[in-house]
């Protein structure tokens, strides 16, 4: 028993050290851009400082801030609150994961030391999850470049390529054509425009000279008399 336990720990170890926290950097700071400590206070932040998995930021009204997390760059948005819940290098891969209580970001997502990347974006509402690519989320997902995984609170995916936007309409993934087609209005034409050019081709009309129809004359009526007989000869 005591070997399982010792083996069991040598394996908790390993697991630990093959995959190791990052830290975030501010890069650039534009407006009021705060963060929450561990005893729940708000700080200003400022180009430069560091930013571990845990920490809250909120943005205020016409702020942003640039932040680089691993070799991906993500942007904050105006009137923004998110947690970077995790940014963990592994043996193959760099996991990202941001919550984003409301707001938006804008997220370019790139390789560090050649490894794949686990890129989530998690809201109330939805889950964006990417690998290599740049999208922008917040009441819908807007795709950018590359392609994106969008999940809905119960589960249902739809994945997403650049230029598509997806949102979430009664806990369901809306296709990319009935996003677009919210947008459309219908255009009606109560008039005819003015401007309308009307069709070179005019219809003339042909009137024909009214021709009395000939005279029909009734032919005398023969009268046999009855004391006449009809002889018919057949030759």
């Amino acid at each position: 028993m005591k070997t399982k336990l010792i083996s069991a720990g040598i394996l908790f170890a390993l697991v630990l050290g093959s995959a190791h926290a990052l830290d975030g950097q501010i890069v650039s700071i534009s407006g009021k851009v705060e963060a929450q400590n561990q005893s729940g206070t708000w700080i200003p932040l400022k180009a430069g400082d560091a930013l571990v998995a845990g920490t809250m930021i909120s943005t205020g009204f016409k702020s942003e801030a640039t932040v680089k997390l691993g070799a991906s760059v993500l942007t904050i948005k105006p009137l923004t609150r998110m947690t970077l819940t995790q940014l963990l290098e592994k043996e193959d891969t760099v996991d990202t994961e941001l919550y984003l209580e409301v707001g938006n970001v804008k997220a370019e997502v790139n390789s560090l030391n050649n490894k794949k990347n686990g890129f989530t974006v998690r809201s109330p509402v939805a889950t964006a999850s990417v690998r290599g690519t740049v999208f922008e989320m917040g009441e819908e997902l807007v795709i950018l470049q590359g392609a994106v995984v969008f999940t809905s609170p119960v589960g249902q995916k739809r994945t997403g390529s650049a230029g598509q936007e997806l949102k979430i309409t009664n806990d369901s993934v809306s296709s990319p054509v009935a996003a677009l087609q919210t947008q459309m209005a219908t255009i009606v034409l109560s008039s005819t425009p003015s401007t309308e050019v009307k069709s070179a081709i005019k219809a003339t009309s042909v009137t024909a000279e009214t021709v009395p129809p000939p005279a029909v004359s009734a032919a005398a009526p023969v009268v046999i008399p009855a004391s006449a007989s009809l002889a018919v000869s057949i030759d």
